[in-house]
């Protein structure tokens, strides 16, 4: 009778080969059904993969939080707490990132907006203070990635941490005799944590857009 072969001392087992879905789906089928009961005439498995998103262009989407939509950007807008200049700012930096990060000087956004230079300068500041964006040197612009973020999950705790690490190395830099617990609380009210921004009170009357009629009451210019 044939022995098994064995390895030699000091030499590791061979690790066995892992086995993938396919390859039990496979086996299983190999198997013959159990006598017992209505005999089986066919089995089959078929695959079905889900339907990529359809989206508008070519760049694919971002991963955008619902609450911040829906509860924040939403209400700030309706509300005037955000002006159009800033609410155009911000939409076109999260159109643009990619994993939180894109390259635009003031000039190209104020030309693509169609609007004043200074108004971008100013929107950035302003979004900049909400922890929204954060401007960094050669024109790059960083979304919170908390708010927005193109790419999966892993490469936005990477990015998070990232980001996290830059905040508590700045004020060690700063502020060499603060503690590690100081630190670390000052680095989580830093960016990228995001708090919103304090929320106008509803508006008292509706607006309506200009159409001519002198009963009509005009939207301003909020910027």
């Amino acid at each position: 009778m044939p022995q098994a072969k064995r390895g030699k001392v000091g030499e590791s087992p061979e690790q066995p080969r892992t086995v993938s879905l396919a390859d039990s789906f496979a086996k299983a089928m190999e198997q013959r059904p159990p006598k017992a009961g209505r005999a089986v005439q066919s089995a089959r498995v078929d695959w079905v993969y889900r339907a990529p998103h359809q989206v508008f262009g070519r760049e694919g989407y971002s991963q955008v939080s619902n609450d911040f939509l829906s509860e924040v950007l939403a209400v700030l807008i309706a509300r005037h707490g955000m002006s159009p200049a800033q609410s155009a700012v911000l939409v076109f930096c999260m159109g643009r990132q990619r994993k939180g990060r894109l390259r635009a000087t003031h000039v190209a956004i104020a030309t693509h907006l169609g609007i004043e230079r200074a108004n971008v300068t100013r929107a950035l500041g302003t979004l900049e203070g909400w922890h929204m964006l954060q401007r960094r040197s050669n024109s790059v612009i960083l979304v919170n990635p908390l708010i927005c973020f193109k790419g999966n999950g892993d490469v936005q705790e990477e990015t998070l941490a990232q980001l996290r690490a830059d905040a508590s190395a700045a004020l060690r830099q700063h502020f060499p005799q603060m503690r590690d617990h100081e630190v670390k609380a000052a680095a989580e009210r830093e960016f990228p944590s995001f708090a919103p921004p304090t929320l106008p009170p509803p508006r008292s009357r509706q607006l309506a857009f200009g159409d001519g009629n002198d009963d009509s009451v005009v939207e301003g210019q909020a910027c």
